[in-house]
């Protein structure tokens, strides 16, 4: 630690330095994604001055707060950048990708800095590589090529040997600690030298939330602090005429007891003993103090009414002001999206533009990290189901490069969000079919859906209309993952589609969770509040409209029956008799696609709440979410919706099987693992059997096909590609062609990534497709109980 910085200081500059740390990636990232899609000119130029100003301030910066793997690696990026902008030059894409991948190492080596843990990737190796682009473009340079000639891509040259980076050890030699704590010193470039006091921008000229990983920073507008600075002067103001009211007040006070210690000495002493003289005058003090507390109490209620009015105006202004210092623009979660864009259209092979406005608009920062997951999905559905592959299209007469736009507005309260492709649209009847195939509706049910009841399928648990699960998207999660957490931040979501031409979905959201509105309810004796945004409808139903399906209560809501629940059972508390036996209220709550009625005692009515979290020790109760006070200073819980269905589904009255189903409970499903690897069959049959799965191993496809001529029960089959005897599209294509054996699903786990790979997947009749490269557990296991 260098010399004179203690180390909550130093702390506290990393905690800054990242902040910046992941703006200046941003502004890198954002450039070289320009220059991706072709920029010309003046307006070239301009994007290399900005990224190459990044990579500078990065360095430095990293070199102030000691983060010396960060430091070295934007070195070697600030040097690439150098020659880009001198050349004004446009980098090509193996310059590009690992420009981006350099950005991400950054990123991580600042994170294990913080945490104080060794680097988790080779970084000499990655220097090696920059330094290797470093030299060929040194060479191209030198070359004499015209700064005005027309701009080429560079492209590293593969004959040159990698130079050993300035100020990085040789790959083969140990890294030596540096001297003092100082990062060895590198190489200066002149390009560096002349920018490096005159190209810097001002922090506190930008707006921008960061992302940081945590909801606890948020960078704040000067203009809105001033703002608050000076509403905190008027409440001082309020405050000292509040003291003179409290002054008033004691004197007021002061002559109420004056009068009353007058009357009671003289009623104590008797009313006989005053003569004429003295009990006039008794009244006319009198008369003149009630006279006196008369004028002032007028006086000290007008006075106070004032100040009232006032503080009430500065309050509402200042809870205002102070939710305005939450919100954040939209292009904090936007902006990274680019890159996700870029990474998942490369990985399909697809060409897309991407396209954002209005991202200035502001918004809670809560509710931006709530929508984040969600909007992730909407762009993976959109790229993986929407937009066709480059020949798909120009066989529709479409351009090959496909569109993908996101656009906010702001509408009152609310920041209108919305997510449009120009792929091939949404298929009413394939929504239908996949529906009707996964058995998510039943016949009776999509016999009386609409179009738009149908195109709603598509946010139930469980759907995909894809022919193949792969790892971007169709795995049966995702659209009903939207749904649930924009339940949780009241906001909603809804689809429109025009079959071939493209997708629209139109995601609306509050601009600030501040405050809320809450349902008041009586229910086992006691009040309680449930999120507006919650409650789906508030009724009254007659006893006559209470069904009985199989052990439990219900009724029949939007064309579907849902359980029927008593509030003060599900809240363990003494169900009370209901005065109107006629009619009974009812409050639905919703979580994600799930819906439950409660019966209540009775439903108040609703009201503007500030819900408080509870503090230790009470952190975790269940059904509870936190409390809200009345104007009277009375508590009253509010409800946490999510657990109260939890509750209700789970409970004594929850839906029970029928007798019949014990033999379906006792049913182990069996899964047949294909892999010629030991150790990815051991990997596989491990993680299923701790799921509860049976498991069968086969080491390659023909053994796995005898096993399945002599064996019948298998649920699912999961097969490796590339083995011997017979791979694992030949065995794919076999089960499929099979009357017995056409049914069973089969996921096929394969390091083989490419588009035509999956696409051979797809024609042999595979269910999903999953990339060992992106292999985890909970995807595997998600797959495997989707389709089985």
């Amino acid at each position: 630690m260098a010399l004179g910085m203690n180390q909550e200081f130093m702390l506290q500059l990393l905690e800054v330095f990242s902040i910046e740390l992941d703006e200046q990636i941003q502004a890198v990232t954002d450039g070289l994604l320009m220059l991706e899609k072709g920029v010309t000119g003046k307006e070239r130029q301009h994007v290399l001055d900005g990224v190459f100003r990044a990579a500078h301030n990065i360095k430095g910066s990293a070199r102030g707060v000691e983060a010396t793997d960060v430091s070295e690696i934007a070195h070697h990026l600030e040097s690439i950048f150098a020659v880009l902008k001198r050349e004004n030059s446009n980098p090509d894409g193996a310059v590009t990708d690992i420009a981006l991948e350099s950005l991400d190492k950054m990123r991580q080596a600042m994170a294990e800095h913080r945490a104080q843990q060794p680097l988790g990737f080779d970084k000499g190796a990655l220097i090696a590589r920059l330094a290797a682009i470093e030299a060929s473009m040194s060479i191209q340079d030198k070359t004499g090529q015209p700064a005005d000639a027309p701009a080429q891509p560079v492209t590293p040259s593969r004959d040159i040997t990698p130079a050993t980076p300035a100020g990085a050890n040789p790959p083969d030699e140990p890294a030596k600690p540096a001297e003092s704590g100082k990062p060895p010193e590198a190489k200066k470039d002149p390009e560096v030298e002349k920018t490096r006091e005159t190209e810097k921008i001002p922090a506190a000229e930008k707006n921008i939330e960061p992302q940081t990983g945590s909801a606890d920073v948020i960078r704040v507008n000067l203009d809105k602090l001033e703002k608050l600075a000076a509403m905190m002067e008027e409440l001082q103001v309020a405050k000292i005429e509040i003291d003179d009211h409290l002054a008033s007040a004691q004197h007021l006070r002061n002559l109420v007891q004056d009068l009353t210690s007058s009357w009671r000495r003289n009623s104590a002493a008797g009313s006989a003993s005053l003569s004429r003289q003295e009990f006039d005058e008794l009244l006319k003090r009198s008369a003149d103090t009630i006279t006196e507390l008369d004028v002032a109490s007028v006086r000290t209620h007008r006075a106070m009414s004032s100040s009232t009015n006032r503080l009430n105006i500065l309050v509402e202004s200042l809870q205002s002001n102070v939710r305005m210092m939450r919100l954040v623009p939209v292009a904090t979660l936007l902006r990274p999206m680019s890159r996700l864009v870029r990474d998942i259209a490369r990985e399909l092979e697809k060409k897309v533009h991407f396209e954002i406005s209005g991202d200035e608009i502001e918004i809670d920062r809560v509710v931006l990290d709530g929508i984040h997951d969600p909007f992730v999905h909407l762009l993976r559905n959109a790229l993986d189901h929407g937009i066709e592959s480059p020949q798909q299209r120009i066989a529709k007469g479409k351009p090959a490069e496909g569109n993908l736009r996101v656009s906010v507005s702001s509408e009152g309260s609310q920041v209108v969000m919305t997510v449009q492709d120009d792929g091939d649209g949404i298929s009413v009847e394939r929504i239908a079919a996949s529906a009707r195939k996964k058995k998510i509706v039943s016949e009776a049910e999509l016999a009386a859906m609409g179009r738009d009841d149908i195109l709603g399928l598509i946010f139930r648990p469980g759907f995909t209309s894809k022919e193949i699960i792969t790892n971007i998207s169709g795995r049966g999660v995702g659209l009903d993952v939207v749904v649930a957490n924009l339940r949780k931040l009241k906001g909603s979501v809804q689809v429109e589609t025009d079959e071939g031409k493209g997708t629209r979905f139109i995601l609306r959201l509050p601009i600030t969770l501040a405050t809320d509105h809450g349902v008041l309810v009586r229910s086992g004796g006691s009040v309680f509040a449930i999120p507006t945004s919650a409650v789906d409808r508030i009724m009254d139903i007659k006893p006559e409209q209470i069904l009985e399906v199989e052990a439990s209560h219900a009724i029949l809501y939007n064309g579907r029956t849902i359980p029927l629940r008593d509030m003060a059972t599900t809240l363990q508390l003494e169900a009370r008799e209901r005065i109107n036996q006629k009619m009974l209220p009812v409050v639905v709550i919703a979580k994600g696609w799930d819906s439950v009625a409660f019966l209540v005692d009775e439903i108040i009515g609703e009201r503007e709440i500030v819900v408080k979290p509870f503090r230790p020790p009470l952190l975790a109760v269940h059904n509870v979410t936190g409390g809200t006070l009345t104007g009277s200073g009375e508590v009253i819980m509010v409800l946490n919706p999510s657990d109260l269905v939890d509750s209700a589904m789970h409970g004594n009255l929850a839906h029970m099987r029928s007798p019949g189903d014990e033999a379906d409970i006792e049913k182990v499903p069996q899964v047949l693992v294909v892999d010629d690897s030991i150790t990815t069959r051991t990997l596989e049959k491990s993680i299923l059997e701790h799921a509860g799965y049976k498991v069968t191993v086969a080491v390659d496809g023909k053994q796995a096909w005898d096993i399945l001529q002599l064996e019948h029960d298998f649920s699912l089959i999961i097969s490796d590609v590339e083995m011997p005897l017979m791979n694992g599209f030949e065995l794919t294509e076999l089960i499929k062609q099979s009357e017995r054996l056409k049914h069973l699903p089969v996921i096929i786990v394969t390091s083989l990534a490419k588009e035509t790979d999956r696409r051979r997947g797809i024609e042999v009749g595979a269910d999903a497709y999953i990339v060992k490269g992106q292999f985890e557990t909970k995807i595997l296991l998600d797959v495997v109980e989707q389709l089985i």
